[in-house]
């Protein structure tokens, strides 16, 4: 390797070490722009440029620098291999592109290529699965997503909520419509208050607020669909919160004047008696009380 060349790479990753630590967008795009100037083809470069580019809300940019990694990837080494220093740059342009694709309204597109990354990611360490329920729930295909439920073991908050979301647009309210339900909100109870709009974003989320601001991201647009569906989500809910104190009376006294405030207060009055029930068979029983929102989601159960 020539002098010169060592010099280049030595400028390269310090600047690409600067880009990647400072928390400022433009420094960000500035030192990645002097990356390229030096090495047009930077996989690096172009991926903090298309997370810029995201972060000022510019996605057709975004989807540029995203698609030109993806291209020289596939053009230079064909599949991924895992000694291949570059495959993790590859994989990570391949969740940006369909997680962009997805969230600016091209569902098809975002469906394909979620699809050819979940193939690559066998050790599902990528949002791939959640991008396609939220494809197919966007598409309407329900079926499929119901298919996909079937075919898997685990399940993420976001696969069950698509599952509740599939069979209510399907069949209604039904008792699987409405367990399926439930088990969405036990899998990440806090996510639903967050998508609903009910709480605030905390300004410095912790790694548990950060995957239910996650799963709020991907189920809020597909729950917004249609009122029905909405409100089926909001009732439980408001319901959850006042069992588990999530929700403080004020709310209550809000809710007691909107429109669906009396039918609310009725599945409140339901679902508290059952509770009510519930706690004082366990205590009988000496049974631990400890964890509020199980016992809660057991006595959503009793119908």
């Amino acid at each position: 390797m020539s002098k010169e060349k060592h010099n280049h790479n030595d400028e390269v990753k310090q600047l690409l070490d600067m880009a990647s630590s400072t928390e400022d967008d433009e420094e960000a795009e500035k030192l990645a722009l002097k990356v390229l100037d030096i090495d047009p083809s930077n996989m690096e470069a172009k991926l903090i440029l298309a997370d810029v580019a995201i972060s000022n809300g510019d996605m057709k940019t975004n989807r540029k620098y995203l698609n030109q990694i993806i291209e020289e990837y596939e053009t230079k080494y064909g599949e991924v291999q895992k000694d291949n220093p570059y495959a993790d740059i590859y994989i990570s342009a391949l969740e940006r592109m369909a997680f962009s694709l997805s969230f600016d309204d091209h569902h098809e597109e975002a469906l394909s290529v979620a699809q050819k990354l979940l193939e690559i990611d066998t050790e599902e360490q990528t949002a791939a699965k959640d991008i396609i329920y939220r494809s197919l729930l966007m598409l309407d295909r329900y079926r499929e997503v119901l298919e996909m439920i079937c075919s898997e073991r685990t399940h993420t908050p976001v696969a069950l909520h698509a599952k509740a979301i599939a069979l209510y647009s399907l069949d209604g309210i039904s008792q699987d419509s409405y367990e399926a339900l439930i088990d969405a909100i036990e899998a990440d109870p806090d996510a639903p208050f967050y998508a609903l709009g009910i709480w605030e974003e905390p300004e410095e989320p912790d790694e548990s607020e950060i995957g239910s601001l996650l799963t709020a991201l991907y189920i809020v647009e597909p729950w917004s669909k249609s009122d029905k569906l909405i409100d089926w989500l909001s009732h439980m809910t408001i319901v959850f919160g006042f069992l588990t104190e999530r929700l403080s009376d004020e709310f209550l006294d809000y809710l007691e004047s909107s429109e669906d405030g009396e039918r609310i207060q009725k599945e409140l009055d339901k679902a508290r008696a059952n509770l009510d029930k519930i706690i004082k068979s366990k205590m009988a029983n000496d049974e631990d009380l400890s964890d509020m929102d199980k016992v809660v989601f057991e006595a959503f159960r009793v119908r």
